[in-house]
Parts: C-alpha cells; sequence; structure tokens
C-alpha cells in the first residue's frame, strides 16, 4: 500500500508554518483598527478631543505577547464617558455611562470570529 500527496501536504504545513505568524499579526492589527473605528464612531462628542484619541498600539511592550493588540483612550475624563459618573456638590445625581468601547467590542467580536474564519481559510488554501 503506498500513500500518496504527503511531500505537497508537508510543503503547505512548511509555508503555513514560515507565514502565520506574520500575517496572523498583520490580521489582529487591522482587527484593532476596526474596533478602534467602531469606539470612534460611537464616542460621544463635544469637542472631538475624546472621539480623536482612540488609539491602537501593539500589546508585545505591555503583556510580552507578540500577537495582542491594545486599544485605548488617554483622556483623562474617558472613563467617566464610558462607566459613567457622580455630578452635584453632593454627588448624589448619576451621569449614566456611553459604554463605547463596550458596545464596540460586543459588535465586533462576532464579526471577529467570522473574519479569523475566512483568513485562515485562506491561508490554508493558498
Amino acid at each position: 500500500m503506498e500513500l500518496k500527496g504527503f511531500k505537497e501536504f508537508d510543503k503547505i504545513l512548511i509555508e503555513i508554518k514560515e507565514k502565520a505568524p506574520e500575517t496572523t499579526k498583520k490580521f489582529l492589527m487591522l482587527q484593532a483598527e476596526d474596533l478602534k473605528k467602531d469606539a470612534k464612531e460611537l464616542t460621544p462628542v463635544d469637542t472631538g478631543t475624546l472621539k480623536n484619541a482612540w488609539q491602537r498600539e501593539n500589546g508585545k511592550r505591555l503583556t510580552g505577547n507578540a500577537f495582542s493588540q491594545i486599544v485605548f483612550n488617554m483622556t483623562n475624563y474617558a472613563n467617566h464617558v464610558e462607566y459613567g459618573h457622580r455630578i452635584g456638590k453632593s454627588k448624589t445625581k448619576f451621569v449614566k455611562g456611553k459604554f463605547m468601547l463596550r458596545k464596540a467590542l460586543n459588535t465586533w467580536q462576532t464579526k471577529f470570529y467570522k473574519d479569523l474564519k475566512n483568513f485562515y481559510g485562506g491561508l490554508i488554501k493558498k
């Protein structure tokens, strides 16, 4: 009994092994950019400072993992708009949060898994 096709399959696996890390990093960067764009769209605008402060960064510096991306907003009041805050002298009234990053993340998650399947399916077909 002779099995055929394993040499070609081995070549494909070697090619995927070599290309996967860089293409995965690029895929994650593009996904993080999509998340940032969605968060920007959901951010309320007064002066535009909060909306324009959304950033994306490779997470390797913070996490040590090359396959991570971080979406963040360094505006000093971003967390108050995201989660809500108390107002007034007695701090008895509460302004509800807008949850712009949380909402963006929830809608982005389903899209991410579909894109991931398409991305790796395309990598294997090549």
